[in-house]
């Protein structure tokens, strides 16, 4: 059987971190938590989002306006 190990080594550490933080799932030593689409804040740092979408985020991560006061 011939393997794909290029596409192995790409995949290895997926398996790896999957079974350590199931492992601190299991032993209660995290918690994890669902969140909808709607309240991936790190979307706005990721993905092109719609004006009302980053405007959102925007105010939940804190960021203000930027005015300028003339040049420079």
């Amino acid at each position: 059987m011939k393997r794909n190990l290029a596409f192995h080594g790409k995949t290895k550490h997926i398996d790896v971190y999957h079974h350590f933080i199931r492992k601190l799932a299991t032993d209660e030593k995290i918690m994890l938590k669902f969140y909808s689409t709607n309240e991936q804040i790190a979307d706005a740092f990721t993905k092109s989002l719609s004006h009302a979408k980053h405007q959102f985020f925007k105010s939940l991560l804190g960021v203000c306006d930027f005015e300028s006061r003339g040049k420079f």
